[in-house]
């Protein structure tokens, strides 16, 4: 015969089983892209999200493009995004590495006038190639 405690821990263990299964994912916005700077896959830029349904206009989301100009980027909200962009000096020292004035001298960061306006879907979001000039 299983003792009263054990079979309570079971029962619980059991109904966990059952239920876990059971619950639903909250819905995935993935979205990737390319980034090219002249013409050239551009490494560091950032990527920034911004739902255009927010009077405010929080950034949403933000993500930094890999050595082949490349980003993958989880967003938390559908709808409309206005995407900018901004590409940080990176500064190397004995004891630090920091980020400093944009190289492309704020030309995309402002979400009222983006680089790019796109739909945000459940599951995969492709971007266009986002093209930006340094000059």
């Amino acid at each position: 015969m299983i003792a009263p405690r054990r079979s309570t821990f079971a029962a619980a263990v059991a109904v966990f089983w059952l239920t876990a299964g059971c619950e639903s994912k909250p819905p995935e916005y993935m979205v990737t892209g390319r980034v090219q700077v002249d013409g050239q896959p551009a490494s560091g830029v950032y990527v920034v999200f911004t739902p255009t349904g927010d009077p405010e206009l929080k950034v949403s989301n933000a993500t930094r493009s890999k050595d082949d100009g490349s980003f993958t980027w989880h967003l938390t909200l559908p709808g409309e995004h206005a995407i900018t962009a901004f590409w940080p000096e990176v500064l190397v020292s004995e004891e630090d590495t920091t980020e400093g004035k944009d190289r492309l001298r704020g030309k995309f960061r402002d979400p009222r006038q983006p680089v790019l306006k796109v739909e945000i879907v459940e599951g995969e979001n492709q971007l266009p190639l986002l093209e930006l000039s340094s000059k």
